[in-house]
């Protein structure tokens, strides 16, 4: 007996979860297109801002803690296979008040699951790490699993390994329209930037139409558009609001003074001294500390239109805590970006059948914390694409949970 022919499917969105969907399934050998409305490895999106924190022990909760051992096999294989080290094994701190919800949570997962993590003296953390500030009733946890992810380089890699599988892949190509035929999907597309209120007009699948609309069918679609989901799935529109992150860069003084914020002196992680003291911070790569202040953020209401201008007294919040809890750090950032992700309401992603185009599968949502599990998701919805189901635990991320 033949095997089944494998399907044939479009990736529309190759970012964080796109890229690597797109891998998963060009090394199973599957016929697969990816559709990408920029160049691979832009900013725009959840893969904007330089470096991901990768931990295990995780303040999101144990169940997570499978799934990101995991991931952190695949970051390795990857970056082994690219002969580039996608993840920098320099540790993961949590710093902050032992009353903090957060804190709580780490050394909790931490204990249930025999996790790798050192809990540091004020003396130890003062003779390891003394660019921080402890306050009086703050704790050190040192999750020596953790590390420093390459957001660019990690979607670059994964893009062309599966190139490099077979894969096919549209860059700076708008996807209009995606519509069941009732056997499949139909992509709609034209080469070119975004062309806001056109409507397709294909003139018969598989063709070149007016205003150079393509139209091309597979047999499933995977959406993975990132902050443009709602637009992708009107659906989800309202379960999913977008938000605009603010991140700051410190400089570190050159080459000889910055060796003590490099990955290997200064490890990546969050602060819970307070709720005026509450940020990630990231060592420095080449561009300074990186600085990400956990205040509530505004919604984006077009992804188009990325407000870049920051409040004005936004940075100097930033400056107030950084001064307040790290040493030798200038009292204003050198650099302020804007970067946006799409929010859930329980901050849980999305992996799902769209219920009203059941040939699509949505993968969306993953609350600022998804990029570090995104090569296991990618397993779990290649698994679902292809067979139906899979041993990945990710029920917790079905689309049902939110009707």
């Amino acid at each position: 007996m033949k095997p089944s022919p494998q399907p044939r499917v479009a990736v529309i969105g190759v970012g964080t979860m796109g890229s690597q969907v797109l891998h998963q399934l060009a090394s199973r050998g599957v016929p697969v297109t990816g559709f990408e409305q920029f160049d691979i490895g832009h900013g725009r999106g959840a893969a904007g801002g330089e470096t991901r924190i990768f931990r295990i022990a995780y303040k999101e909760g144990g169940d997570y803690v499978p799934l990101l051992r995991e991931a952190r096999k695949a970051w390795e294989r990857l970056g082994a296979r690219t002969g580039t080290p996608l993840l920098t094994p320099c540790g993961a701190l949590t710093v902050g008040s032992a009353q903090d919800p957060d804190v709580r949570t780490v050394l909790g997962v931490a204990r249930e699951w025999g996790l790798d993590v050192e809990q540091l003296d004020r003396r130890r953390m003062e003779r390891r790490f003394p660019q921080h500030r402890l306050f009086e009733d703050d704790v050190v946890l040192l999750d020596r699993e953790g590390g420093l992810l390459d957001p660019h380089r990690a979607v670059v890699a994964a893009a062309r390994l599966a190139e490099q599988a077979g894969a096919a892949l549209h860059t700076r190509t708008t996807v209009l329209d995606v519509v069941e035929t009732g056997t499949g999907v139909a992509v709609h597309y034209r080469h070119g930037p975004p062309a806001r209120g056109l409507s397709p007009d294909p003139g018969g699948a598989g063709g070149r139409a007016r205003d150079g609309v393509e139209v091309e069918e597979f047999d499933q679609v995977v959406l993975c558009t990132g902050p443009w989901i709602g637009r992708s799935v009107p659906g989800l529109a309202d379960e999913v609001e977008i938000r605009r992150a603010v991140l700051c860069w410190f400089d570190t003084g050159g080459k000889d003074a910055g060796a003590q914020w490099a990955p290997g002196r200064f490890p990546v992680g969050i602060r819970r001294s307070g709720a005026d003291n509450s940020f990630s911070f990231f060592p420095d790569v080449g561009g300074g500390v990186k600085v990400n202040l956990h205040v509530p953020k505004s919604p984006v209401d077009d992804p188009d239109r990325l407000d870049p201008v920051v409040e004005p007294d936004y940075a100097p919040r930033v400056s107030a805590a950084v001064a307040r809890c790290l040493r030798g750090l200038p009292d204003r950032p050198t650099a302020v970006r804007t970067y946006m992700d799409g929010y859930t309401a329980d901050n849980h992603g999305i992996i799902g059948r769209d219920p009203r185009r059941p040939h699509v599968l949505v993968m969306g949502g993953f609350s600022g914390h998804g990029f570090k599990l995104a090569p296991v998701f990618a397993e779990a919805a290649a698994d679902l694409l292809l067979d139906g189901r899979t041993g990945i635990p990710v029920d917790h991320l079905s689309l049902s949970r939110l009707s």
